[in-house]
């Protein structure tokens, strides 16, 4: 009697890209997958380790994210933002560590005010978010907590040693890129020598732009969690987008002008985040004492 058994495809990635959100995630992303040794999959922030996305899918829907990896491709990753939204979302690190305890992690923080301040104006942007900046962003501790790097390490260094993380920051990636993804080549232990492409490209301003995609985003997250193939899920995201775009007879929303920060709430929230600076201050070095908060 033959016993068929069925063939695990894909495989568990080696190295994760864990935020923080408005940081630099989706830049360094894409300045990592023209590298000849590195792997990711079309579609960012596969979220596989949030209770609340991609968790019930299972580690087998996990490994076939990861099935076009070649031989090659020896540094296999993903980048998903929602792995530094503590307390948000409960129980990440525990998940990652009972499933690839020897992953490396990188986590790209941005000065944590303006981090806040891009978050809020997004949520502005989309419609979440009504409160005037002064009052949500005190109210709100979503914004704080994900702008404590420190805090969300903590988290993560119950499960994983220090040498697993690479913290960098997002004016590095943005006024010393080749320097920086050379560090996170030699991180990954990947050849340090190799230049993206699009390394002139500017990616970290993401969120920042006066304009949005057309394709609401609880239609784009309900698609990334409900389409079972990820890179079918983004190519009925851009078939959505070209339809909106010829119906509305325009490629981009209007230009919007930026969101400031009253000095007064910036000095609270230096405040607020002052001990949490000095943690991960310690924790990374002396490149953190540009952000102005003592």
């Amino acid at each position: 009697m033959i016993v068929h058994t069925r063939r695990t495809r894909g495989r568990m990635p080696n190295f994760l890209v864990i935020g923080a959100m408005k940081g630099g995630t989706t830049a360094l992303y894409r300045y990592l997958q023209p590298h000849p040794e590195v792997f990711m999959p079309p579609v960012k922030a596969l979220e596989f380790f949030v209770a609340e996305a991609n968790w019930r899918r299972g580690a087998q829907w996990y490994r076939r994210q990861f099935a076009g990896a070649g031989s090659n491709e020896i540094a296999v990753g993903e980048a998903s933002n929602a792995y530094t939204k503590y307390p948000r979302f409960m129980g990440v690190p525990e998940r990652i560590a009972a499933q690839i305890p020897d992953v490396r992690m990188v986590y790209v923080v941005r000065d944590p005010i303006d981090r806040i301040r891009s978050h809020y104006q997004t949520r502005v942007w989309q419609g979440d978010e009504r409160a005037p900046i002064e009052r949500a962003v005190i109210d709100d501790r979503r914004y704080v907590d994900y702008s404590r790097y420190w805090f969300q390490l903590q988290r993560y260094l119950q499960w994983f040693s220090p040498e697993q993380f690479l913290v960098i920051t997002t004016d590095r990636l943005r006024n010393a890129r080749i320097e920086t993804l050379r560090l996170v080549y030699d991180f990954l232990d990947i050849d340090s020598t190799t230049i993206p492409d699009n390394v002139e490209r500017e990616f970290y301003r993401s969120g920042d732009h006066p304009y949005s995609s057309l394709v609401p985003l609880k239609v784009r997250k309900a698609l990334k969690r409900h389409v079972p193939a990820a890179k079918r899920a983004k190519e009925l995201e851009n078939r959505i987008f070209q339809v909106l775009n010829t119906a509305r007879g325009e490629r981009s929303a209007p230009p919007r002008p930026p969101i400031a920060m009253p000095s007064a709430v910036r000095d609270r929230l230096a405040s607020m985040l002052q001990e949490d600076v000095r943690g991960l201050r310690a924790f990374v070095g002396p490149e953190i004492d540009g952000w102005g908060i003592a």
